[in-house]
């Protein structure tokens, strides 16, 4: 499978990309601490059918960092004129954790931009959490409860430490601090919600209450996936992914 990398210059921003395969364009985002890495698992058997694009958001993988971390809406901002200085006038874009965040922003705002959306395990519906309780919910991030697959935890742990604290603590408080709801029912494009049934990060009701709020919107359930579907249920996901952008 050939890989072509890219970075692209948006103002104070630098993006690194990744892009291979044939056929309608894809977006991939990755979540909080991600990378392209995060897409090993479920990119080839989407770029047999797609051309598939993974841009690193700022201060992940190898995006380099910003003096200051964008907000989510800003965050959405950079996709926009990321899919503008590559030319991706209608992609479909599929989003996890805060990359599906990040995508509901573009899609509500912009929707001339996106064609289908698919949000997998999707950040934005804040939370709430007292010091116990949250020690409590990062005693539960080990695997296999919340990441699935045990062999992804090198990678979690690998991207995690190459954006080191000052990023991951600023983009944590962003995306905790984001609410998409009033945005939901502005989204146009039809939506696959693909949720691990055993997220303790993101729980199934969240994704529930998207489904009942954007307009054309479905839900996938996989049991024995947490909060990376595409890893820990690669094959399902993919092929769910593949049968939906092919309507």
């Amino acid at each position: 499978m050939d890989i072509d990398r890219r970075y692209t210059e948006l103002g104070e921003f630098r993006i690194h990309s990744l892009h291979t395969g044939r056929g309608a364009p894809v977006v991939l985002l990755h979540g909080l601490s991600g990378s392209h890495r995060w897409w090993r698992l479920a990119l080839p058997p989407l770029a047999e059918h797609f051309r598939v694009h993974i841009p690193e958001l700022v201060g992940f993988g190898g995006s380099r960092p910003a003096a200051r971390q964008p907000s989510i809406p800003e965050m959405a901002g950079v996709l926009a004129g990321w899919l503008d200085a590559l030319e991706l006038e209608r992609p479909h874009v599929v989003g996890h954790s805060m990359g599906g965040q990040i995508s509901i922003h573009v899609a509500a705002r912009r929707p001339e931009r996106v064609d289908r959306l698919v949000l997998a395990n999707a950040a934005g519906i804040p939370r709430d959490f007292s010091l116990p309780e949250l020690a409590r919910l990062l005693a539960e991030l080990m695997p296999p409860r919340a990441w699935g697959a045990p062999e992804f935890l090198p990678t979690i742990a690998f991207d995690a430490l190459r954006a080191g604290p000052r990023v991951l603590w600023s983009a944590a408080r962003h995306l905790l601090q984001d609410d998409v709801r009033p945005l939901l029912p502005s989204i146009v494009a039809p939506t696959l919600l693909i949720w691990g049934e055993l997220d303790p990060l993101i729980p199934l009701e969240h994704a529930r209450l998207f489904q009942e709020q954007i307009p054309n919107a479905r839900l996938l359930i996989l049991p024995d996936a947490a909060h990376t579907p595409m890893a820990d249920r690669s094959r399902d996901f993919a092929e769910a992914v593949i049968a939906f952008l092919r309507e």
